[in-house]
């Protein structure tokens, strides 16, 4: 069985005697390199697993309802996480939405769009969504079709998805990064600093991969 790759509950200082694994040294080390000052823009779709996110975020983090982002200045935030969600589906309800995906279309801050999220970045970029036949969740077996330093040269990693809604065709400018068996689950925008997953990073993390995928994102994204 795998160890978490990060959270707060651990200890920022481990005993001299203790021999932690070799991710927690690396995300140690992340952390105090990077060092930020401006704290991660959070906004909650009304995710049910909105305290295993931020248990997931190094740092401290604002949190900002979906429906409540009058005033919010994305510079003034190192990242953008857009959480999961499922009050309602994304299609059909662009209006309500409006905000969140203005803030896709226009921020220069970098972005990781979680489940829902994700499907904000898609339907705010002009590409297309489907319902599937019938909810998937649980954990699966993601393949990589296109590289990124994201998945560490794995080839494929066992995350946890749960939703009810698939990718059907990308927006211009992202392109797939990995696949399952029920269609696309991580998208990268080529220009600009925005990844969505369709799977849960904080969700199973001592049985899946996606709390790796996560931080190594993480750290990529604050370099920018």
């Amino acid at each position: 069985q795998r160890r978490a790759y990060w959270h707060k509950d651990l200890p920022m200082h481990l005993p001299a005697t203790a021999s932690p694994p070799p991710t927690l040294c690396a995300s140690f080390r992340m952390r105090n390199k990077h060092n930020y000052t401006m704290p991660v823009l959070l906004i909650d779709n009304e995710t049910i697993l909105l305290e295993k996110l931020k248990k997931l975020i190094p740092g401290r983090e604002v949190i900002r309802a979906w429906d409540d982002l009058e005033g919010v200045t994305p510079n003034n935030y190192s990242l953008i996480i857009l959480s999961g969600g499922s009050k309602f589906p994304v299609v059909g309800n662009e209006e309500a939405l409006f905000s969140e995906m203005s803030l896709v279309q226009n921020a220069e801050t970098p972005i990781i769009g979680i489940c829902y999220g994700c499907e904000v970045i898609v339907r705010s970029s002009g590409g297309t969504l489907e319902l599937m036949s019938e909810k998937e969740r649980g954990i699966i077996t993601i393949d990589i079709v296109e590289h990124d330093p994201i998945f560490n040269d794995k080839g494929a990693l066992q995350v946890y998805e749960s939703h009810r809604w698939r990718i059907k065709e990308l927006p211009e400018h992202y392109v797939a990064l990995a696949h399952s068996k029920h269609g696309i689950e991580a998208i990268r925008h080529t220009k600009r600093p925005i990844y969505g997953f369709q799977f849960h990073p904080e969700q199973c993390v001592n049985e899946t991969d996606g709390d790796e995928i996560f931080m190594t994102l993480f750290q990529k994204l604050i370099r920018i």
